[in-house]
């Protein structure tokens, strides 16, 4: 045959620590697709298990040619080359090991980590690429309260508590160490399939400066133990402990034998606090459930220690997932993104968010590994918010937490109200007007103020003082906001037929308005 040649065929695909023992089949042709019969082509393998002799078979009349090799495939993935020796340069193909992973999570909150390419779930295709995908995966809403991630960079944390939050900041896409926080209704177990994490047995673990929320990509010779980590290149003398959940509680393992030094297995996250940005270089094995291979036990084998261990939550939680909106009091105000500020009275912890332009829903999370202590039962919790406009205001609120909120480790607040605020403090003509018996005063408030109203008779005596009390700067006008008189004197007789008079007094303001009751 005159080159170049063109070899062409299949990936295969098998189970870790199997044999593959399938043929490899190739054909072997010109540029214009032209067979090429008799031609020898080699085949070897350049990973796998033990050693394999090259097989040398000839291509029939259609060019085709079938070489088996039989060898011990690895979690990570195994190359064969076929190759017309002097010829052709070699075709490459992956031996590719099918990865069974069986993740369980227990109920409350745990640190999660998915450890595979995920193309199958219980045996049903499905892929597992972003938190949304998780979400559903794990049972949607009959087992999940939230799941939580961590944005290093901006140092943040988003919570997806639904399918509302597909395509938002919450619905991250997966990485190989993504680190997740699972809040569980229930416990979920579920087995997964796909390929290992990484390129060919290579991973990273990227670390900011700061808190990192991570996974480990790949099954490493070096990391058997939660301690282990200390040692890599990278985290040794740039992070001072791992941080992950065992027995119903954050441990901080700084070094061996630290209550928490629990074996490691595919599944897991845990908190690094970086002193400075550093990349993790991390190679093996992709994670796998066998039952056939003692060494690696399952996730969820209590017996051995080594399933992934939820945070237990009683009168405290050490995670709180909070999530609000703000809604417009009068409709046409221009809503503009809003600074949103929650203090917690008890603790005086105080955390702050913003909205997005033209958005009127927030979210916040707060993790406390330190103390475990994110939010406790009869906590009161402040909410402000300021808008980017001085003419919009918001009204505060003040939430007390439950015991159903301690336990979902999640709270959906009352609605903070968005106001006008007005440039001038002005008094309004009040309405009906006439009338009998009863009317309303409107007024605006540029400034905050104590209010007074005080009715007069044509004759400048005092028929009432009416005491609003310290208001704050805003539009009242509607009924439910403006001065209401019900047409009585101070002694609570109803006034005759006739003009009278009312005065506001706000601060340094003052103003008369002229109104009358007719009956």
């Amino acid at each position: 045959p005159t080159p170049p040649l063109k070899i062409s065929g299949d990936n295969q695909q098998g189970t870790p620590g199997a044999a593959l023992d399938r043929p490899f089949v190739v054909a072997v042709q010109d540029g214009t697709s032209t067979p090429f019969e008799g031609v020898p082509v080699i085949f070897t393998v350049t990973a796998g298990g033990g050693t394999v002799q090259p097989e040398t078979v000839l291509t029939d009349e259609n060019g085709r040619a079938e070489g088996t090799l039989t060898f011990g495939l690895k979690a990570a993935t195994n190359t064969v080359h076929a190759s017309v020796e002097g010829i052709s340069e070699p075709a490459t193909f992956n031996a590719i090991a099918k990865i069974e992973f069986d993740l369980s999570i227990p109920s409350n909150i745990s640190l999660i980590h998915v450890p595979l390419k995920v193309t199958t779930v219980d045996g049903v295709a499905q892929n597992i690429t972003s938190i949304a995908e998780l979400y559903d995966a794990l049972g949607s809403t009959s087992k999940i309260n939230f799941l939580i991630t961590y944005d290093s960079q901006t140092q943040e944390w988003h919570s997806y508590f639904g399918t509302s939050d597909t395509g938002t900041s919450a619905d991250k896409a997966l990485t190989d160490d993504m680190g997740i926080i699972a809040g569980m209704i229930a416990s979920a177990s579920i087995r997964l399939s796909g390929n290992p994490l990484g390129t060919n047995g290579n991973s990273t673990i990227t670390l900011n400066q700061g808190l990192n929320l991570v996974g480990l990509p790949l099954r490493d010779s070096r990391i058997t133990r939660v301690s282990d980590l200390l040692a890599l290149d990278g985290i040794g003398g740039n992070v001072p402990a791992v941080i992950l959940t065992d027995n119903g509680e954050f441990k901080s393992v700084g070094q061996v034998d630290d209550p928490g030094d629990i074996p490691i297995i595919g599944g897991q996250s845990f908190i690094l606090n970086a002193q400075e940005a550093a990349t993790v270089e991390i190679s093996g094995e992709g994670w796998y459930s066998n039952s056939a291979i003692a060494t690696i036990p399952s996730v969820g084998n209590a017996d051995l220690h080594s399933s992934i261990t939820r945070i237990k939550v009683t009168n405290t939680t050490p995670v709180l997932a909070l999530r609000g909106s703000i809604v417009d009091e009068e409709v046409g105000l221009k809503m503009e993104g809003f600074r949103v500020t929650i203090k917690n009275l008890s603790t005086g912890r105080k955390i702050t968010t913003v909205t997005g332009i033209n958005e009127m829903g927030y979210r916040t999370t707060t993790v406390d590994v330190e103390t475990g202590r994110a939010a406790t039962i009869g906590d009161i919790l402040e909410i402000s918010a300021e808008s980017s406009d001085p003419l919009i205001g918001v009204q505060p609120l003040w939430y007390t937490i439950t015991v159903e909120d301690v336990k979902r480790s999640r709270i959906q607040l009352p609605a903070l109200v968005a106001y006008e605020i007005p440039t001038e403090t002005e008094l309004l003509a009040n309405y009906p007007n006439p009338f009998n018996p009863e009317t309303w005063i409107p007024y605006r408030l540029a400034q905050d103020a104590f209010v007074t109203l005080t009715i007069y008779d044509v004759n400048g005596r005092i028929i009432r003082t009416l005491d609003v009390g310290h208001q704050i700067a805003a539009v009242y006008e509607s009924r439910s906001k403006a001065i209401h008189w019900d047409g009585k004197n101070r002694l609570g007789e109803s006034v005759t037929s006739g003009i009278y008079f009312y005065a506001l007094t706000a601060g340094d303001y003052s103003a008369t308005r002229k109104m009358v009751i007719l009956k």
